[in-house]
């Protein structure tokens, strides 16, 4: 409990700073191994639009409500610790002083672990939706030409078992989350 607590305050603080750099502005080339383009916060948003779109799948979930169900993010990327200025007081800061390639960096390793979990989960919906949205966010915005398509160590059929459609929901929650923090992050970066 106590990590969903510090998990929703570090992205609060995010979210502050970064809402007071605006949503949108100019692109500008990036020194980095990683490329981000205009076209980005489109298919950040459309990641976001779809992972909602998920969460409201109520065939997915059946048997409990999954709204009422904790998030649980994947901690070992450090993402928002990686993407949030330290020691920043929120009322005073104007700008995000923030390395950006390791958050772009921390931001893939999400989203590699999020499509290898996803599709483990062997869901066409999921496959067709979110999946397919985290390829092509990682294919037009960080360089990743291939996206590793090859078979997991461990196949999983999450529609049998309720504790299984129980975790995907709370996975699926915890990801909405990260959806969140990569739009913020790249609406931020995008428009300085």
């Amino acid at each position: 409990m106590l990590s969903s607590v510090s998990n929703y305050l570090a992205v609060a603080v995010l979210c502050c700073a970064v809402w007071q750099r605006g949503i949108a502005g100019p692109v500008k080339a990036r020194d980095s191994p990683l490329r981000l383009t205009g076209t980005c916060n489109v298919l950040a948003r459309s990641l976001l639009w779809n992972v909602s779109e998920a969460l409201a799948m109520d065939h997915l979930f059946s048997g409990f409500t999954c709204s009422k169900q904790n998030a649980e993010v994947h901690l070992r990327a450090q993402t928002v610790s990686a993407c949030i200025q330290q020691n920043s007081d929120c009322a005073h800061t104007t700008a995000l002083n923030i390395d950006e390639n390791e958050c772009l960096l921390r931001i893939l390793e999400d989203l590699r672990y999020y499509q290898e979990t996803f599709t483990a989960y062997s869901n066409p919906e999921l496959t067709k939706t979110v999946v397919r949205s985290i390829d092509d966010l990682m294919q037009d915005c960080f360089s990743v030409s291939k996206v590793d398509n090859s078979p997991l160590k461990v196949s999983m059929d999450h529609q049998k078992s309720f504790q299984e459609r129980l975790q995907l929901c709370k996975v699926l929650k915890g990801f909405h989350l990260r959806a969140i923090t990569i739009n913020r992050v790249f609406n931020y970066i995008l428009s300085k």
